[in-house]
Order: structure tokens, then C-alpha cells, then sequence
């Protein structure tokens, strides 16, 4: 197993009996400590012109947060979590390895570790809802690239299709129902829930099978949370000209306000783990929306590393290997 060390890099952990399956947990970026912030934002912005201006301001968005980076401190402990959990209920040891898209260890970095610790079969798990060719998809083909390029005949699988398992709907539903419930009991028969994902950028037709699960995973959720008013939305899309999913959750909030709803109760479904974007485009921008329409405001608790969404990952992965439980 590889220890996540605080420099970015990996360093391999003994273990009495040398495992040859393991997960690849990716992730979007991770940074242990501020000053890795301006590498991150250079290598997301890379190809676009001069980046400095951005590059400040990507600073000071994860300084104005208050805390550090939870796509590196949550992430960490997500992958002990689900070799911990996976060993003691099924009595084998899978290492995971974190590979990040835009930061140290990048998924090629973690390619190379596995390869060097003997494992000779990996599944990539991201730890979002949908799969997608730009989402989870580009994992795969960076890892696919790390592969090659290190002329490992290594086995590369995927754990996907999980969103609509009734272990998730369930989990997140609960996180749904206690936000509702919050909010004070005179306004519920006047709260909308929204669920939001990162928007896409092109025309719905291009998107049809992500938009169709979105809708199904949407409506499964809130008939788990009894939840009988709600929409769906889209954050995070770019500016024009360029066309992007909507409608913008923003938008949405507003024909709510329209309706007189008095309160709005956030769901992401593409973010399980809390990162400065959602700090801002939902906890900042969309709550600011809500707030000057007069509206109480409200989001999910994001699933992060509590034990139920340990215990379901770990359980999927268990599963994709077809482990059986050590104690049945």
C-alpha cells in the first residue's frame, strides 16, 4: 500500500502479504498546503493565455475559505477508510491510491507506484455519480496512458454504475431529509429542493444518457426523502458564447422566488466531497440569490468520509472484485 504523504508523492507502506489488486481513487486536484495552490490552478489553465490573474484570484478563493483544501484532507482519509473497511469485513487487503487530474499525485504518479508495488490489477473509482467521457471517463484514459507508457500489462477496470444502487439513494436521501426538516416547520409547505450538478458545456442533445440519469438519481432521491417539490439545476457553467447544460441553479432559485416559495433546500449530486467551487457556487453565490430574494437557503451535508459512504464504497469495490465477506 502507498501512504499519501504531504509533499504530494507516495510512499510504499510494508505489508505482511503483498497485495496484486487495488483502487485508484481519483480526484480533481488535492493540495496539502496553500503554496501548491498556484501549480494547480497553472496546470488547469495551461493553454489559455496568461493565467496570473486567475491564479491570484484561485488563491485567495481557497485563503477566503478558512480552511485547508478537503480534496486533499478529506480524499486522504477516504482511501484509508475504504482499505480499512474492505479488509475487515472481507479479509483482503486493496490498497488505494489517490491520482489527481490537475495536482500531485496525478494519476500517472500513482500508475507508476502501483506498478512498482507489484499490482496487477487496478479499478478506478470516482467518487461521483455519473460517468461521463469528460468526467470519470478521463481518468480511465490517463491511467490507460500510464499504462502504456510504463509497458505494464497491468488490468485496468472501472467501478461505475452505482448511482442508482439503493445504499446511495439512501444515504443521500438522509442527508436531504435532514436539510428539509431544518428549515422552520411554518415554511415547509413553501421550501423548494433544487438538485444541482455541474453543468456541461454543448447542447442537451449531446448529453442525453448523463441528463436522463441525472433526472433518475434526482427522482429516486426524493422519493427516498418524501421530498414532493423539487427541481433539478446546473451550476458552475461558463459564460457565453459558449452553450452549457442549464438551467443555472441560480435561475432556478429565482423562478422559485417567482412561485413565493420561502425557502430552498440545496441537493449537489456531482460534488460528494466538499471543494472550493461548491464553497462558492453554491454556499456563496447561490445562498447570496436566495438571500436577496428573501428566501431561507439551506444545503445537504456533503457525504465526504462519514462512515455510511465509507461503508457503501467500500462495499462496491468489495463487490466489483467479488470478495465475499470473511465472517458468512
Amino acid at each position: 500500500m502507498s501512504e499519501f504523504l504531504a509533499n504530494g508523492h507516495t510512499q510504499p507502506t510494508r505489508l505482511p502479504d503483498t497485495p496484486h489488486r487495488a483502487i485508484l481513487l481519483a480526484s480533481y486536484s488535492a493540495c496539502a498546503s496553500i503554496d501548491d495552490v498556484p501549480a494547480m490552478y497553472h496546470h488547469i489553465l495551461r493553454g489559455h493565455g496568461s493565467p496570473s490573474e486567475a491564479i491570484v484570484q484561485g488563491v485567495i478563493r481557497y485563503s477566503d475559505t478558512g480552511t485547508c483544501d478537503p480534496l486533499y484532507t478529506v480524499t486522504k482519509r477516504q482511501s484509508e477508510a475504504i482499505t480499512q473497511l474492505v479488509e475487515a469485513k472481507f479479509g483482503e487487503v486493496i490498497p488505494v491510491y489517490i491520482g489527481c487530474k490537475h495536482s500531485h499525485p496525478f494519476v500517472a504518479d500513482a500508475i507508476q507506484q502501483a506498478i512498482r508495488d507489484g499490482i496487477t490489477e487496478l479499478a478506478v473509482l470516482h467518487a461521483t455519480p455519473f460517468f461521463t467521457a469528460s468526467g470519470t471517463g478521463g481518468y480511465v484514459q490517463d491511467a490507460k496512458k500510464a499504462i502504456a507508457a510504463a509497458n505494464s500489462d497491468m488490468k485496468l477496470t472501472v467501478i461505475s454504475e452505482w448511482q442508482a444502487h439503493p445504499d446511495f439513494i439512501r444515504l443521500m436521501a438522509r442527508r436531504l431529509r435532514d436539510a428539509y426538516v431544518w428549515m422552520p416547520s411554518s415554511m415547509l409547505p413553501k421550501t423548494r429542493v433544487i438538485f444541482t450538478v455541474h453543468s456541461k458545456p454543448g447542447l442537451p442533445s449531446a448529453h442525453e444518457d448523463f441528463i436522463a440519469s441525472y433526472k433518475h438519481v434526482a427522482g429516486l432521491i426524493a422519493e427516498q426523502a418524501n421530498i414532493g417539490k423539487w427541481d433539478i439545476s446546473y451550476r458552475s457553467g461558463m459564460p457565453a458564447p459558449q452553450r452549457w447544460l442549464g438551467p443555472d441553479i441560480n435561475e432556478v432559485i429565482l423562478g422559485a422566488a417567482s412561485d413565493k416559495e420561502e425557502a430552498v433546500v440545496i441537493c449537489e449530486l456531482t460534488s460528494l466531497t466538499e471543494n472550493v467551487e461548491v464553497y462558492y457556487d453554491i454556499g456563496q453565490e447561490a445562498k447570496q440569490t436566495a438571500e436577496q430574494c428573501g428566501m431561507q437557503f439551506v444545503c445537504t451535508e456533503y457525504p465526504n468520509d462519514a462512515y455510511d459512504f465509507m461503508d457503501f464504497l467500500s462495499n462496491i469495490a468489495a463487490a466489483h472484485f467479488e470478495l465475499k465477506a470473511a465472517h458468512s
